[in-house]
């Protein structure tokens, strides 16, 4: 085999493998590519559950403003990655209704916590929240000041949660007259912020239901003083009703002894 040869099967032999080292690395590609897609897909589903399923109690306008504003930037990454209208027109409507809640005055309605379960849902909610946090101060989608302030807010939340929990109660057993049960309920509210007593963002919530509890006790108070009131008047009618009666028997017993003289 002449030189030549050897050349031409040497180029022949490392044109192959350079064309499978392109075709490993382009599926190499290829994959990443679908992972990272898989990936943002997830992280849209987790943002959109926290936007929807967060109560709004727990999710302070200018967090949910960020939320929204994550939301976007993931949808923009996917539009990189695989340009599709659905996404375009998704992305479209969530920029429209970040818009709107940007500028509404409205407050949003308060859900209830009226349920233990729904206590542990909302709280591994905050948990994954936290995480959230900690992978996007990693990525630099959030900075670090503002992820230890919503990560302190959470914090604050975990107890809050338990609180408005009995302050839920409490508010049921005062609108059907179980005073005392209210008063214990708003009570146990205030234990479930003990450990946080201290912080700013409790102070404001303990001072509501520490008023509260003052004016139902001032009421019962009030009720009762009435009802002490009522029981004298009736026990003094009753002593008077009596010596009337008594008056009355001597006075007819004395006037029938003269009758006999």
């Amino acid at each position: 085999m002449t030189a030549v040869s050897i050349i031409v099967l040497l180029l022949i032999i490392g044109g192959f493998i350079g064309f499978a080292i392109f075709l490993q690395l382009k599926e190499q590609a290829r994959l990443a590519k679908l992972r990272k897609i898989a990936m943002l897909n997830n992280r849209l589903r987790q943002v959109n559950r926290y936007l929807d399923e967060m109560p709004p109690q727990y999710q302070p306008k200018d967090m949910r403003l960020w939320l929204f504003s994550r939301m976007i930037a993931i949808y923009d990454e996917l539009l990189q990655l695989q340009p599709d209208a659905t996404l375009t027109r998704r992305r479209t409507n969530l920029a429209e209704e970040m818009l709107a809640f940007q500028t509404n005055k409205q407050k949003r309605r308060f859900k209830p916590i009226n349920d233990e379960i729904l206590i542990v849902e909302v709280k591994r909610m905050f948990e994954s929240f936290q995480s959230f946090l900690i992978a996007s101060t990693k990525d630099n989608s959030i900075n670090s000041d503002l992820a230890h302030r919503y990560n302190k807010m959470i914090d604050f939340f975990f107890y809050k949660v338990n609180a408005d929990y009995h302050a839920y109660l409490a508010r049921k057993a005062f609108l059907s007259g179980q005073m005392e049960t209210a008063v214990e309920m708003y009570k146990e509210a205030l234990s479930q912020l003990s450990p946080i007593k201290d912080t700013v963002e409790a102070k404001s919530t303990i001072l509501k239901y520490k008023d509260v509890i003052q004016d139902i006790e001032d009421d019962l108070a009030l009720k009762k003083e009435e009802e002490d009131k009522v029981k004298s008047v009736e026990v003094k009618s009753s002593s008077e009703e009596l010596e009337n009666e008594w008056s009355n028997f001597i006075e007819d017993s004395s006037f029938k002894e003269k009758k006999r003289f």
